[in-house]
């Protein structure tokens, strides 16, 4: 299983076509929330409808949500694919004059005997139905209006509009948000902090994806993207999210650009959610290729020493300078391997990856 999200999470005991291969252990996930969490909400509603209020529901929502992530976290980590018996609890925790809510999600983690896509259709895709509600009906209609937006670059990034492209997944609305994340690093100058706080609900956004959609959205940009400082803030925020991918490194580091590869070294570095067996084969596979794929660019060769009958070391750089062994080109700033000195090197990513395989091996066999 890809990651936790595809932990299945039923209110029954069991799922049709598909048996239980093996009983884990109850896992739960708990969630605390002051009551002031709702009092913006409760101070002046103006959605009111019925006696319900569409955002304090949506609030919930959005907290029961939070449950059920956690939960399916607990029993991945277990080695589970599903979870059966699934039941919530809202409850208040009072003393003192003040209240909170804890909403209490458990069930039991189980193995079922085949994976749960091979039975289910859990690609993603809309089936056509018998009946469709105003909701829906509301929801495309709101989603042509935000991507003709911003297919017109007129389109207002507020918290509204944020919390329903993540709500709905609109991965569509994708490249419009990197011109606008490009837009907030280079305003940073002028106001420190407005990349930080763009980055933020833009990997809120990202995190609400699909798992592959994400994976492909983000390092595709890395793999196209010729604005260096656009590529290295995607690269920082997969490093945020936790989501290097084997694969998709690997075909970063074997991409005929050099300036992509170095991408690939920096991404290498980073952590995934969980790890397994396999990754700390990947992970070697990752060194060896690192090893014999980033050799000297420049060539060595030697020149007599002004005064004097000795020679000393010397390296011709690709750019026709020539340079002492060990120092960095005074014509292009690259050393002997191509590298300029903020850049990781290969060696130092050979030394992260190394620590990162022993500490995997601390856990796993």
């Amino acid at each position: 299983m890809a990651n936790p999200k595809d932990v299945l999470v039923l209110t029954t005991s069991s799922i049709e076509g598909l048996k239980v291969k093996q009983y884990l252990k109850p896992v739960s996930a708990h969630i605390v929330a002051g009551t002031n969490l709702f009092n913006d909400f409760l101070g002046g509603i103006s959605d009111v409808f019925g006696g319900r209020s569409q955002t304090y529901q949506k609030q919930l929502v959005s907290i029961y949500n939070e449950a059920i992530e956690r939960i399916q976290h607990a029993a991945y980590e277990i080695g589970a694919n599903c979870i059966v018996g699934l039941s919530i609890d809202m409850d208040e925790i009072s003393g003192k004059g003040k209240s909170m809510f804890m909403l209490t999600a458990i069930g039991t983690a189980v193995v079922l005997e085949k994976e749960i896509g091979e039975k289910l259709n859990l690609t993603g895709k809309e089936e056509k139905l018998e009946n469709v509600s105003v909701e829906r009906i509301d929801n495309l209609r709101n989603k042509r209006v935000i991507l003709k937006k911003a297919n017109d670059n007129t389109l207002n990034l507020n918290d509204e509009v944020w919390n329903f492209i993540t709500a709905n997944q609109i991965d569509e609305v994708f490249p419009f948000l990197l011109e606008k994340f490009t837009e907030s690093m280079a305003k940073d100058n002028i106001q420190p902090g407005s990349s930080e706080i763009f980055s933020n609900q833009f990997i809120s956004y990202l995190d609400a994806l699909p798992e592959d959609k994400k994976l492909d959205l983000l390092y595709n940009t890395i793999m196209n993207e010729k604005n260096e400082q656009l590529a290295s803030g995607i690269s920082i925020i997969i490093e945020k999210m936790n989501i290097y991918d084997f694969t998709r490194c690997m075909s970063l580091l074997k991409n005929e650009n050099f300036q992509v590869q170095k991408r690939g070294l920096r991404i290498a570095t980073y952590d995934k959610a969980y790890y397994n067996k396999q990754d700390k084969l990947d992970l070697q596979e990752i060194r060896e290729f690192i090893n014999i794929t980033f050799v000297e660019k420049g060539t060595r060769s030697t020149k007599k020493q002004l005064l004097s009958s000795k020679e000393k070391e010397i390296w011709n750089c690709e750019c026709g300078k020539t340079n002492d062994v060990a120092s960095y080109c005074f014509g292009c700033g690259q050393d002997i391997y191509g590298f300029k000195q903020n850049e990781m090197k290969p060696d130092v990513v050979d030394g992260f990856i190394k620590q990162k395989i022993e500490l995997i091996g601390e856990f796993i066999d």
